[in-house]
């Protein structure tokens, strides 16, 4: 169900690229648009490349494994709640790719309890350093320097 994930996303990236600006953007292109919603909406990054590597691997059939945070954030962007969201409607519907995992109640329990629960703090922080590795750095070098001197 990942490999059809995968796709949807990608279609309904291309599609929402080709209304906005009437051009078709390449792979690449659309794997940056996801990757910026991944980091702006749902607060954790997924790089790009990863991304057009699960793409690849869906366009040939192969299986594609996601973390479930990646999953439940893909459907979000698809505008579903969750995956379990994703898996109800898309299997009534009756989807012929094939299912190649098992989702539980229990799973989609624990999904949904992942999204209602937010960013933990370890997330957060690792936002924050992601954002701010520049300023970090300097600032180290600046008190680094600062300690030396006073110490000299």
């Amino acid at each position: 169900m990942h490999k059809e994930l995968v796709l949807r996303t990608f279609d309904k990236a291309r599609k929402e690229v080709k209304e906005a600006t009437g051009a078709n953007m390449s792979v690449t292109g659309l794997s940056k648009q996801i990757s910026d919603f991944l980091m702006e909406e749902c607060r954790f990054q997924y790089h790009e490349k990863s991304l057009r590597n699960k793409y690849n691997l869906a366009k040939k059939g192969d299986t594609v494994a996601l973390k479930s945070s990646v999953a439940n954030c893909l459907c979000r962007y698809l505008g579903y709640d969750s995956y379990a969201a994703f898996i109800r409607k898309n299997t009534s519907e009756e989807i012929t790719t094939e299912i190649s995992e098992d989702v539980t109640i229990a799973h989609e329990a624990q999904v949904e309890r992942k999204i209602n629960k937010g960013a933990t703090m370890g997330e957060k922080l690792k936002i924050i350093i992601q954002k701010n590795k520049v300023t970090l750095i300097f600032s180290l070098i600046f008190f680094c320097t600062f300690f030396k001197v006073m110490n000299a």
